[in-house]
């Protein structure tokens, strides 16, 4: 049988491109796919083969400071419920209305409208984690946030509020705001999540939601006999004030060749001189990976999984608290380093870089992480996935 699907999707890189490959393979299978995200994502939507309903969101960027606090994590979050209400359900309602879908696949910043609405339209569901996932043993919401703030509370009686306009019974309230799902696939190997064995088969690690074609734009290095740094601080907030030229500072002897991407819209230059940069404002990190020695990161979950697919070892200077989750994870598991943005200078990142790739051991790990990736089945059994629930 062939199905409707329809993915709700916070708008943010780290979060569309995932699920993107497997809106293909469903697309590729005959399958009909509609995004709910906002306008900006269009032309990628379309040119998987999928629809759009989309809306123009207005919430803010993170601010470009060395670490972000929780508290503008809850403001963001506030700001998140607000297009939810104003105008992802309105935007979703709009387009559904004579066209319902079978099946609805969110992410957990999309909970509010999706579970709103398959409640509504009696439709399946399947969240998504592009990130580590939470569970009854796990929470990366309490990881990342103290549930006595008031912060805190404000979020839940925000969300409260938007919920008991479709659901007045307060315990029904509450399940809908459970933080998984009865069917759950996970972008990342189990190996990789904090406290795995503790995930039950209501989740599916698919070990990496990586493109099966490789990028449609090539990169070759300069020199095949110099080690290759691939530099990048994310697409949110990537405008933290001179950590691009501390990079280029740290690899100054020019015995690396050092590939920046600094963001679409920030200047080429941003500041950065060094003869053995290369700096772009956007290139994509899978052309680069299979070459790089070290990849200097945020620590996006989307990120590590790229690098660690191509078993290239990471440094993390996190800049939000669900990066600093990752960096601690990465530190545990002794495939990359942890670096805080705030005590950081050239020659400490040096140091790092020096030692995590001069490490055979530490390599040795990587390159088990890198297999426990290939061993996922990736987007198709993410595709897999929900057509057994379709057919359920």
């Amino acid at each position: 049988m062939t199905a409707h699907i329809a993915i709700f999707v916070f708008p943010d890189f780290g979060h569309f491109n995932p699920s993107l490959q497997i809106a293909r393979h469903l697309v590729r299978r005959g399958h009909r796919v509609t995004y709910v995200i906002d306008e900006a994502y269009r032309t990628a939507v379309t040119s998987a083969g999928a629809a759009l309903a989309g809306y123009r969101s207005v919430r803010r960027r993170l601010s470009a400071g060395s670490h972000v606090q929780s508290a503008e994590i809850a403001d963001l979050g506030l700001d998140i419920l607000a297009d939810a209400n104003t105008r992802v359900i309105p935007a979703a309602r709009a387009a559904f209305e004579h066209d319902r879908p079978d099946l609805i696949a969110y992410d957990f910043e999309s909970f509010v409208p999706a579970r709103i609405l398959a409640r509504e339209w009696g439709c399946r569901t399947l969240q998504y984690f592009p990130y580590v996932a939470s569970n009854d043993h796990y929470s990366l919401h309490a990881d990342t946030m103290d549930p006595d703030s008031d912060y805190v509370h404000k979020g839940v009686e925000e969300i409260m509020r938007i919920l008991a306009e479709v659901e007045p019974d307060p315990a029904a309230m509450w399940a809908m705001m459970a933080v998984s799902d009865r069917h759950n696939l996970v972008f990342l190997p189990r190996e990789l999540q904090p406290r795995g064995d503790t995930f039950d088969e209501k989740f599916t690690f698919l070990g990496h939601c990586l493109p099966d074609e490789p990028p449609a734009v090539t990169w070759a290095a300069p020199d095949d006999d110099v080690p290759v740094a691939l530099i990048s601080m994310g697409t949110e907030s990537n405008e933290r004030t001179g950590m691009f030229q501390l990079c280029a500072d740290a690899f100054a002897d020019k015995s690396w060749h050092v590939v920046m991407t600094l963001g679409r819209g920030n200047a080429l230059d941003a500041g950065v001189s060094a003869v053995n940069v290369e700096a772009h404002e956007w290139l994509p990190h899978l052309a680069v990976l299979p070459r790089a020695s070290v990849f200097v990161t945020h620590g996006g979950m989307g990120s590590l999984v790229e690098a660690l697919y191509h078993g290239c070892p990471v440094v993390v200077v996190p800049h939000t608290p669900e990066n600093a989750v990752n960096a601690r994870r990465v530190h545990e598991l002794g495939i990359g380093r942890y670096l805080p943005a705030s005590n950081l200078d050239p020659a400490t990142l040096r140091a790092a870089v020096d030692e995590l790739t001069a490490d055979p051991q530490t390599l040795a790990r990587v390159a088990a992480m890198s297999a426990a990736m290939r061993a996922g089945g990736g987007a198709a059994e993410g595709a897999d996935v929900i057509e057994r629930i379709l057919m359920d």
